[in-house]
């Protein structure tokens, strides 16, 4: 288990793909400072990157990591971080291993990954966008309202819970198709010698797909929860 104790450096020597995370907080993977005097300076939940840190590390640790013990904006601020990473970085480097893939050799299977990948984007831009405007400003909402009751809050929150807990119910439907084009991948072998960038897109997918499954770990079983049982708890204060 990787600890608050130990460097940038030291965590990302240990395992490369610890760098992104890093950088969604703003850290610098070559720092040489111990992570706990990092994040007290740039007042990040330390326990929260720690917990992240071995999860990205091991996925197994997902299991038995807490995170509901974490606050509904330590949580938010984690999500908001991740989608603005996966649309600025993560899927424009896919795009650009699947384009250099497509001009090494013209696989007819290739053009059905391009294709495949544009169609997912749509959805996951629509995906996160709904969730940025949405379901991320109500939780917001409703833990200020938790903390100072303001009238104002509740008002939103009653005007807009249906909605929200429309989209959460939606959200739990809906099916990974990261996942399904991983289950594709792993039928397709090309009958070529020249796999260089075909490799790098299968652990670029591979990183990607076990990234998604913690973010949706701590957003649906984590968050959701959250928003579901403190909207029952208002309905009984206000009864």
């Amino acid at each position: 288990m990787l600890s608050h104790l130990l460097t940038p450096k030291t965590i990302t020597q240990y395992d490369r793909n610890i760098v992104h995370l890093f950088s969604r907080f703003n850290i610098g993977s070559d720092s040489t400072k111990k992570l706990n005097e990092i994040c007290y300076e740039d007042e990040i939940n330390i326990n929260l990157l720690v917990d992240l840190i071995n999860c990205y590390n091991d996925l197994s640790y997902l299991e038995k990591t807490k995170f509901d013990d974490y606050s509904i904006s330590d949580l938010i601020d984690y999500l908001e971080k991740s989608h603005l990473y996966y649309l600025d970085k993560r899927i424009p480097e896919i795009e650009q291993s699947l384009h250099k893939l497509s001009l090494q050799e013209s696989f007819s299977f290739n053009f059905i990954f391009i294709k495949f990948f544009k169609e997912y984007k749509k959805e996951i831009i629509s995906h996160f966008k709904t969730e940025d405007e949405i379901l991320f400003p109500f939780c917001k909402i409703l833990e200020r309202y938790l903390q100072f009751n303001s009238q104002e809050d509740f008002i939103y929150i009653l005007e807009n819970r249906e909605i929200v807990c429309n989209l959460m119910d939606q959200h739990r439907k809906n099916k990974d198709d990261v996942d399904d084009l991983q289950k594709l991948l792993i039928r397709y072998s090309p009958n070529s010698k020249k796999l260089s960038y075909f490799e790098i897109f299968l652990n670029q997918m591979s990183v990607f797909q076990k990234d998604l499954k913690i973010h949706a770990e701590i957003e649906e079983n984590v968050l959701m929860d959250k928003i579901y049982i403190n909207l029952k708890a208002l309905e009984l204060k206000n009864v």
